[in-house]
């Protein structure tokens, strides 16, 4: 027991503190997963605003009153260890009413959420909404995401996809309800008299993403300084009226293994890509495919098939954009939409997506429409012709600048 207590302990010796020793995939992570909060975190007036504010420090003292009596108690449960970080409905609905008085209050606070927020694209799907209806919303969407975390990646609760988005450890083993005992302890000690309501949950949840080795989303940012650069500054010297269409994206097909860096059909659709870019359809391919398959995948699919693209087919870096997020076909055509409105593609121009028979039968179906309104909440894409059995014509929609916290690894 002893030399297992020591592990741990030389372990969080090592790692220490998430936001101390890794403030860049802390901080991308966070924006990435939860602007709202981020936002008010990086905008130093808004934070005195909320921090000064009596009933959500009122909200965090007894928050942290509760972290404290579960720790002194050394109760060896995680559902104990974790409980107190979870947002509850009861505490949900306050926090709402409470940001609507300050948004009455603060003018500070008003401009924050009808500039800052209404224009940051994280929440497009509310954009309509009334200031209270759309703080509600996106409030309520924050606490959601991280409660979804700290059921899956603290508790051990199966996500949608559970084969390849679970937690890494076995969490009925002492060592992973030790570890969690220690790193609850651990931060706590860093809670601040002057921090935000959601900094315990909120900082917590994304130490577990971190020691899970679940921090997928915040890998290889920023794309338009490091893998993408070459390609978005080449961007603005490409005519987009010379082409039938803006972009091709290639769908990945991820190897069940991990030894291969491409499986056999994601191959494939590559070969139909270049074949579809070599005849001038397009300026740009895509490639799009996350750290997804096999579970906790060592090769990243994206940069691989850029690899596979440059070396075997000899086409020019900066004309290749990679999309390495992506866990799932409707987030393929999300996170692709995104970054064409990001690095100024054309989104009123059609563009193509090339894959395998079958997958490209899938897309253009409405099993894959009803899909992605179920899981997304809207359609990330307009889909139109199916032009061959490998090719389907689609138009990026803005809706896919919603964020979804729900789905941690690539939100």
């Amino acid at each position: 027991m002893t030399k297992y207590i020591l592990i741990i302990a030389l372990l969080l010796n090592y790692t220490g503190s998430f936001a101390q020793k890794n403030p860049e995939v802390y901080h991308t992570l966070s924006k990435k997963n939860y602007y709202f909060l981020h936002a008010i975190e990086n905008n130093r007036e808004v934070k005195e605003v909320l921090s000064k504010d009596r009933s959500l420090s009122k909200l965090l003292s007894e928050q942290k009153d509760q972290i404290a009596q579960t720790l002194e108690k050394k109760e060896n449960d995680l559902h104990s260890l974790i409980y107190p970080y979870l947002i509850s409905e009861e505490d949900s609905k306050k926090i709402s009413d409470h940001l609507n008085r300050i948004y009455k209050e603060s003018p500070k606070f008003k401009n924050f959420i009808e500039n800052d927020i209404r224009n940051s694209g994280a929440y497009i799907l509310y954009d309509k909404l009334k200031a209270k209806e759309l703080i509600e919303n996106i409030w309520r969407l924050n606490a959601e995401g991280i409660n979804h975390i700290l059921k899956v990646y603290g508790m051990g609760e199966p996500p949608q996809y559970a084969a390849i988005d679970s937690v890494s450890y076995n969490v009925k083993s002492d060592y992973y309800k030790g570890a969690i005992a220690m790193w609850s302890d651990h931060m706590a000690l860093e809670v601040k008299e002057k921090d935000l309501w959601f900094n315990p949950s909120l900082n917590f949840a994304l130490s577990l993403l971190y020691l899970n080795h679940r921090d997928e989303a915040a890998r290889y940012e920023p794309l338009e300084e490091l893998e993408n650069r070459k390609t978005v500054e080449n961007i603005k010297n490409i005519d987009f009226d010379h082409f039938k269409y803006a972009s091709i994206l290639i769908l990945g097909n991820g190897p069940e293994n991990y030894t291969d860096r491409l499986s056999a059909l994601g191959k494939l659709n590559i070969k139909l890509g270049v074949k579809a870019y070599l005849e001038a359809k397009a300026p740009l391919i895509v490639v799009s495919g996350g750290h997804a398959h096999p579970f906790r995948a060592k090769y990243c699919e994206a940069i691989e098939m850029k690899k596979e693209l440059m070396k075997e087919y000899q086409i020019p870096e900066n004309r290749i954009i990679i999309e390495p997020h992506a866990r799932h076909t409707t987030t393929n055509l999300r996170n692709a939409s995104r970054l064409y409105s990001k690095y100024g593609v054309p989104l009123d121009k059609a563009h193509l997506v090339v894959t395998n028979n079958s997958h490209s039968q899938y897309v253009s179906s409405n099993n894959f429409k009803n899909r992605c309104i179920e899981e997304l909440g809207y359609l990330p894409a307009l889909i139109m012709s199916r032009i061959n059995d490998t090719t389907i014509e689609f138009q990026p929609l803005k809706n896919s600048l919603q964020q979804n916290p729900k789905e941690p690894l690539d939100p």
